[in-house]
């Protein structure tokens, strides 16, 4: 971090940073440490994508699209809520009155 980059950040971002860094330097440290004990274990050790492909997950498209759609409801929500307006879930219509406003 460079000196005006320091200056600049508020006690909160700072102490946010250097708790990043930490957490950092601990997966490192600890990532280290797996793959150590790892290679000692192995009688003939493997090219270094093997351990790579291992330690990396294949991203779930489902599982992508479904987090996708969450964050755009949750996103919709907070608008209508800034607006004043409460969204209804759909199959929570029984909810609504004759005057067209949510019960609560």
């Amino acid at each position: 971090m460079k000196e005006g980059e320091f200056w600049g950040l508020t006690p909160y971002r700072l102490s946010e940073r250097l708790d990043e860094a930490r957490k950092l330097h601990l997966e490192t440290c600890l990532l280290t440490g797996w793959f150590s004990e790892r290679f000692a274990r192995e009688e003939r050790l493997q090219g270094p994508q093997t351990y790579i492909e291992s330690m990396i997950e294949r991203p779930d498209p489902k599982a992508e699209a479904e987090l996708a759609e969450a964050m755009a409801r949750a996103e919709f929500h907070r608008m209508a809520a800034s607006k004043g307006i409460d969204v209804v879930a759909v199959g929570c219509e029984s909810r609504i009155g004759g005057d067209g406003l949510v019960e609560p």
